[in-house]
């Protein structure tokens, strides 16, 4: 077909969509190498507010997700706990402009480039684009902004009068919480969900992947390959 009449990945024409598309992306280990969190306590430590030893047991995790491609519930729920103990008190704003520095040194040297083409792909042909995860939605709402995208879902500290309380009143944006999300926001934007995008490393996410027509694998462990092999998914190497 014409070059301007396909879809630049799936190489098929692309008709006139009745109704708005969406892709949607998780952050940690799909659109950046590593985890998000432990760059985050890592630029806590290098801005003087944590001291260096607290960084350990995040270097460890991040360390341990990047070889298995896999997050733990374990470790996710302690490293929750760990931000929200953090916050506790503190100002909102405070962390937000934390975030903005953080992000902005992390983000240009661990995005994957191919999951960055990815994303303007997507945004080349008009469809709206979302990070949707698991990481402080403070960190999560800043990489979108970033790369141009849509919005973002991430996992939100309770906030009372501007300062957080410590609480977790909604859980974190993980497993079928990501995919309840989607859904409420396609309700709201009027996306046609069988005709939209999911990428995701983790078998976690099989939920939201399974809530779109097309579901993307993004460097896979074992697990989610067989998974995806099986379901003749796509299998993306970042």
């Amino acid at each position: 077909c014409a070059p301007d009449k396909c879809h630049p990945f799936l190489m098929k024409p692309v008709a006139i969509e009745k109704s708005p598309r969406a892709a949607f992306f998780d952050l940690d280990n799909t659109l950046i190498d590593g985890s998000s969190i432990y760059y985050f306590v890592r630029g806590l430590v290098k801005s003087g507010i944590l001291q260096r030893r607290q960084i350990a047991s995040f270097a460890l995790e991040n360390y341990k997700f990047r070889k298995q491609k896999q997050e733990s519930m374990t470790a996710m729920s302690h490293a929750t706990k760990k931000i929200l103990d953090f916050a506790r008190g503190r100002s909102q704003q405070l962390i937000i402009e934390l975030c903005e520095e953080i992000v902005q040194e992390f983000l240009p040297k661990k995005i994957f480039p191919n999951m960055q083409r990815r994303v303007e792909e997507h945004q080349s042909i008009g469809h709206d684009t979302w990070v949707v995860s698991a990481a402080p939605i403070e960190i999560a709402s800043i990489v979108a902004s970033k790369l141009n995208m849509t919005g973002a879902y991430g996992t939100s500290g309770e906030v009372i009068e501007g300062y957080y309380s410590g609480e977790l009143r909604a859980g974190a944006m993980h497993g079928i919480n990501k995919a309840h999300a989607i859904k409420e926001l396609a309700r709201v934007k009027a996306y046609d969900l069988s005709q939209s995008f999911a990428y995701s490393d983790s078998a976690n996410d099989l939920p939201l992947l399974v809530s779109v027509g097309n579901p993307f694998i993004v460097n896979p462990n074992k697990q989610l390959q067989n998974i995806a092999l099986k379901n003749k998914w796509p299998i993306l190497v970042a």
